[in-house]
């Protein structure tokens, strides 16, 4: 089983405060900095035996509709879950009304000859012009035609929508403040150093500079990578919450009250060619110079100012950490896994190289040899729910479904918003036959993907064949 994952899923630690995505598997999401890209792995003991049922011929059926009277989800990240049997294949249609209004404000067609049994849709709450649906009532409506042209009794409900408060967005760009960056910078290390800021943003009115390093966001420390990672998918929008950060020597504490996250990120890179043309030799601000490039998709300028470096600082772990970033995210696996391997030898404790290892072992399908990696990216960051969600995914695919199960529980444990922790613990409880569990812990994970694409091959090849 391969582990694909896009180019953030690299580093576990978001590169920036500006906005978050976090590393997912399969067409998968990421920390800011890196992405990578792949299939769905299937997994052991999550598919229904084929039998030598007859193919169903008769009149297309709908029944057992499931939708939740209350649907309660964040603004700006608002889905639900839609489930059906249906007797026979055919082409779906969902359409959402608002009552108050009575006016249709989504429809969602299904592919042609759809399979019948058990069906279900991820939902993103947003109208057919992509904007977040309002609190308030609705109704849903679903036909079935199928390739005869005969239709199924349609189905309706409604449903209340209750959108929960948004989530905040900072509007800097940090890095780690890993000790290699610490030494040079002749400051204590862990947080992460403030590198650039939005102009006029919130965090320059709550009195930060670049150089300093935050050490605590809403009351939570945010030392290491991975209480980075959870720390700002937690953070609320339009609520006063308190930040302390060092400069130097000296701890100093503000308030912040941030923006919702859907608001665009600011431009860092005609602030980064300043910084970098001033600082030619400070390692945190030249990876996170490159790093601002790999976030914009642009893995060529990335590497053009990788080359740029000094040749003392390109051979450092956290140099050969950013190029095995670089060539990942072009896709250069072997070129890429060389890259981590120099790091991690150089660093052994560096756990976003640790972790990037694991990642591109899993994607050469060598995911016996990526278990170490994670377990090495965990214990480097004991802190960090995505190396042990990877580490569930590996132990997965490799029929080690007990360490899996408790490898996920760990993950949800450590961040109860990401995704992959319930995505991995549902796939290792169905894999053991605890499928009643499997399938709720699923459904969590599959709510809180943005990504519809790979929601869509995570209901087909996992949740259908095992919902009751």
């Amino acid at each position: 089983m391969v582990i694909p994952m896009r180019r953030s899923a690299l580093l576990a630690v978001p590169l920036t405060i500006a906005a978050l995505a976090v590393p997912t598997w399969a067409v998968a999401q990421p920390a800011q900095g890196t992405t990578t890209s792949g299939t769905t792995p299937t997994t052991a003991g999550s598919t229904t035996p084929t039998t030598s049922t007859p193919a169903y011929t008769g009149p297309p059926r709908l029944s057992a509709l499931r939708l939740r009277k209350v649907v309660k989800a964040q603004q700006g990240h608002a889905r639900f879950m839609l489930g059906m049997k249906s007797a026979g294949p055919g082409t779906f249609t969902v359409k959402i009304t608002s009552v108050k209004d009575k006016k249709v404000v989504r429809t969602i067609t299904s592919a042609a000859n759809r399979p019948g049994g058990n069906v279900w849709f991820l939902v993103q709450a947003v109208n057919d012009q992509g904007y977040q649906l309002p609190s308030g009532p609705y109704s849903v409506r679903i036909s079935l035609t199928d390739g005869q042209g005969r239709t199924a009794k349609a189905l309706k409900r409604n449903f209340r929508l209750v959108l929960t408060p948004p989530r905040g967005r900072l509007d800097g760009f940090t890095v780690t403040n890993l000790p290699a960056i610490a030494r040079q910078l002749k400051i204590p290390e862990g947080g992460q150093l403030v590198t650039a800021l939005g102009a006029k943003g919130v965090l320059v009115t709550a009195g930060l500079r670049r150089g300093d390093v935050i050490t605590r966001v809403n009351n939570v420390d945010v030392t290491t990578p991975g209480q980075w990672a959870t720390a700002l998918k937690a953070l609320p929008a339009d609520t006063a919450v308190p930040i302390e950060y060092r400069r130097g020597a000296e701890v100093r504490a503000g308030m912040i009250s941030l923006p919702p996250d859907w608001n665009p990120a600011p431009s860092y890179e005609k602030a980064f060619k300043v910084l970098v043309r001033r600082n030619p030799n400070t390692l945190g601000y030249l990876l996170a110079a490159a790093r601002d490039r790999l976030d914009a998709g642009k893995p060529d300028d990335a590497q053009k100012m990788l080359d740029t470096w000094p040749k003392g600082l390109k051979i450092t772990a956290i140099g050969q950490m950013l190029q095995g970033e670089i060539l990942l995210d072009k896709n250069d696996l072997e070129g890429s896994l060389g890259a981590y391997n120099r790091a991690v030898k150089k660093d052994p404790a560096l756990a976003p190289a640790l972790l990037g290892q694991g990642l591109v072992l899993s994607r050469l399908d060598r995911t016996a040899e990526a278990v170490p990696a994670f377990q090495a990216a965990g214990a480097a960051d004991p802190f960090n729910a995505i190396a042990q969600a990877f580490l569930a995914y590996a132990l997965i695919a490799t029929d080690q479904f007990e360490p899996a199960i408790a490898a996920a529980t760990e993950a949800v444990r450590l961040d109860p918003n990401y995704e992959d922790g319930y995505v991995a613990l549902g796939l290792g409880l169905i894999a053991t036959d605890q499928k009643a569990r499997g399938v709720s812990e699923l459904k969590k994970g599959l709510l809180l993907i943005s990504d519809q694409e790979r929601a869509d091959e995570l209901i087909a090849q996992h949740l259908e064949p095992a919902h009751p």
